[in-house]
């Protein structure tokens, strides 16, 4: 089975060779014509080609595609990779910014994310992406593969806030936690002051707080107003913890501050327990493996993990990765090479029902044509 491009190629090459054989024959009968005293008044008799009309017919066997896999379209690849990478971890952090500056649950993160998040995350789906940019075959899976790992590393690279009965360990942009009290609303009303390292330590002393107003043992002093804010402040004592709070809450400044703080007190509910978390979400780069979380007790029905920031990530990779299947299959169409498996003897054309039977038409001229010496060189007649 032959290429047709193979065919056509011989094809042409047989015909120039038929002609210039043709020539040096003619040549050869001029040389013998000028030495000869009779023939040399005769014309020297040769047959010129001026046009050559030739039909080829042929069927296809088969076909074949196969990426063409050159330093330029791998180089093109490579650049479309980085720039998607880019655009995603830029979208990234836009989004993410836009939601935790008007949740009140992520009020506290302030800047994140920041440029230096956007750049790791960037580099890491550039890294992720370096199996799809090394062949262009079976691409799509390829891809499916990459988001799957890329999801799996969102919840590290994403923060979450855990809500329970008006309390709720929140994310600083810090990368510490505070305690947070919640009205009914859903609004700030006060908080904790004092850094937690981790959400355990926030849910711990929430635990000793929402204990101690079970038992009425919770006790209520020092209340003050801060001379700058105007926001009212006080201090709380349950069991060996002692420390501040503060109202974050202005329209809530105009209510007396024992009233404030008793009520929202009794709203509150036990804080469970959680692993301690590790915030690589802050540089946009994922952690170690950790071991598996602990299940919460189901006894606790009214504790939560707000996901928005990480649903909105989510959300964001799967739009972005169908962009992104669909502008590497458009390479990929781009630099793909077809082959054809084609037969032209007539025996094999017998066999071939004749509306599967094509035919290649193509005209030639004179000028097509060369004259060549012995030597391959261009004749001088």
């Amino acid at each position: 089975m032959s290429q047709l491009n193979q065919i056509i190629a011989s094809l042409l090459s047989d015909i120039n060779e038929a002609k210039s054989k043709a020539d040096e024959s003619s040549r050869n009968l001029a040389r013998i014509y000028a030495s000869d005293d009779v023939l040399k008044f005769f014309p020297v008799p040769k047959i010129g080609i001026q046009n050559l009309e030739v039909e080829l017919k042929y069927a296809i066997e088969s076909v074949e595609e196969k990426p063409f896999q050159s330093s330029q379209s791998k180089e093109r690849l490579a650049a479309y990779v980085k720039n998607f990478s880019e655009d995603l971890a830029k979208e990234l952090r836009i989004e993410l910014s836009k939601e935790s500056l008007s949740n009140e649950l992520y009020k506290g993160l302030g800047s994140y994310p920041s440029q230096g998040w956007e750049k790791n995350v960037a580099k890491m789906i550039s890294g992720e992406l370096e199996s799809v940019t090394s062949s262009l075959t079976d691409f799509s899976r390829s891809i499916q593969k990459v988001q799957q790992n890329i999801q799996k590393s969102i919840p590290e690279l994403v923060p979450i806030a855990v809500k329970s009965e008006g309390f709720a360990a929140v994310p600083t942009e810090k990368g510490s936690y505070e305690l947070i009290s919640f009205d009914k609303a859903g609004i700030r009303d006060f908080k904790v002051v004092k850094e937690y390292a981790s959400e355990k330590e926030a849910i711990l002393d929430a635990n000793l707080i929402s204990s101690s107003i079970s038992s009425n043992k919770l006790v209520l002093s020092d209340f003050s107003k801060d001379p700058v804010s105007k926001l009212d402040a006080a201090k709380i004592k349950a069991g060996n913890l002692e420390v501040p709070i503060q109202v974050v809450n202005v329209k809530a400044a105009s209510i007396a501050p024992k009233v404030l703080f008793e009520a929202s007190f009794a709203e509150k509910a036990v804080f469970l327990k959680n692993p301690v978390r590790i915030q690589p979400w802050l540089i946009g780069r994922p952690a170690a493996p950790a071991p598996p979380a602990s299940p919460r007790p189901t006894s606790q029905p009214n504790q939560e993990e707000d996901r928005t920031l990480q649903e909105i990530a989510s959300a964001i990779l799967k739009k972005k990765m169908i962009q992104l299947e669909a502008g590497i299959s458009k390479i990929a169409m781009e630099t793909v090479s077809t082959g054809l498996q084609v037969a032209v003897d007539i025996e094999k054309l017998k066999l071939v029902k004749p509306e599967n039977i094509m035919t290649i038409k193509f005209t030639l001229n004179s000028q097509d044509f060369t004259m060549l010496d012995d030597n391959s060189n261009v004749s001088i007649l």
